[in-house]
């Protein structure tokens, strides 16, 4: 039986799609201008949401071989309680050390960028280059002087954030153990919201986003750690400081598209900068070597051809995040862009 939209005219379809567009414009812009109390408040849920979508396979494998759902979540919160246990007596005391050491290095740092950059400058005023060609190289270099600077403060500002954070995400665990325990549950109370004959429609929809991003978000998540580890033990062979500190914002970066190994490698090379030009280059070469190793023969294997999205798309989507919400924006974009490129596609083939 045809369904309402498909007896609709050309014309009907069109100012539906047209009206449907509007709202979802009004309801961005609102988002937009509430995006920063908003976003401190939804940030727990939002995260024991994503945590609760990577562990759900895990759950329902243990389900499939004869393990209740309590008992299952009890064995991975076992598991993390394990590996947050390791965190907190290994690693941590080593990060809160490299931050420390740098917060106190900050100006010194800042210092030697200023001292390599004036040694460039005496170096290529040894041309004889006109005044106005002179004037503008200067006023780059010292523009690249700030942003250098602002980059290693920028990092270690970020990371004392996400410490002082640390209440706030506590409730991320009994969040996550909620959306666990009542998956089944939370999935029909979110059917019944709409109309019987829509259900089914509903659930191959959700069914198609949940295969787009099963395989992105929990391979992307893989990859980030893998490169962040052969990261960390790079700079350790090179005898980069803060080696640690420097490996977790690898980690993190990585996991922007396109641009995330870019911004990820900055602070390191600052840091190997400060050292010598040759540190600089090492770090330059792990890193590059490192990307290629993930492009050829990590991504391929743990994510494969998941999105169907063209790259300048890409590169727009992440502006907008970024611009928006900062570095979540940056690492949530795509997601939410894969989201609403297959609810575009099913409502168009819907309408027309």
């Amino acid at each position: 039986m045809p369904g309402k939209y498909s007896r609709m005219s050309p014309w009907e379809r069109k100012a539906t799609l047209i009206a449907a567009g509007v709202l979802a414009l009004l309801l961005l812009l609102w988002i937009i201008r509430v995006r920063e109390s908003l976003f401190m408040v939804l940030t727990p849920f939002l995260a024991a949401l994503i945590l609760a979508y990577i562990l759900a396979p895990a759950i329902r494998f243990m389900e499939r071989r004869g393990i209740s759902r309590p008992l299952g979540i009890a064995v991975i919160y076992l598991l993390f309680a394990i590996l947050v246990f390791v965190i907190c007596v290994r690693v941590i005391p080593h990060l809160l050390g490299d931050i420390q050491e740098l917060a106190e290095r900050l100006p010194e740092y800042a210092a030697g960028i200023q001292k390599f950059i004036h040694h460039l400058q005496d170096d290529y005023r040894r041309f004889n280059l006109p005044p106005n060609v002179r004037e503008v190289i200067d006023n780059n270099i010292q523009g690249l002087v700030e942003t250098l600077t602002a980059q290693l403060e920028h990092a270690y500002n970020f990371l004392i954030d996400l410490f002082g954070r640390v209440l706030l995400f506590l409730l991320v665990p009994v969040l996550t153990y909620y959306f666990l325990r009542d998956e089944a549950h939370l999935k029909d109370v979110a059917c019944a919201l709409f109309p019987r004959r829509y259900r089914k429609e509903i659930i191959d929809l959700a069914a198609a986003i949940d295969e787009a991003l099963g395989a992105l978000v929990r391979g992307t998540l893989l990859v980030s750690v893998a490169v962040g580890v052969l990261s960390y033990f790079g700079f350790l062979l090179i005898g980069l400081k803060f080696s640690l500190f420097l490996a977790i914002i690898v980690v993190i970066t990585n996991l922007i598209p396109y641009i995330g190994p870019i911004i990820g490698a900055v602070p390191a090379v600052l840091v190997a900068l400060l050292d010598s030009p040759l540190k600089a280059l090492e770090v330059v070469i792990l890193l590059f070597a490192v990307q290629q190793v993930e492009s050829y023969l990590i991504t391929p294997f743990v994510i494969g051809r998941s999105v169907k999205l063209h790259p300048l798309l890409i590169i727009l989507v992440l502006l907008i995040g970024g611009k928006l919400y900062g570095l979540a924006g940056l690492i949530l974009a795509l997601p939410v862009a894969i989201m609403i490129r297959i609810m575009a596609l099913h409502l168009l083939r819907r309408l027309f």
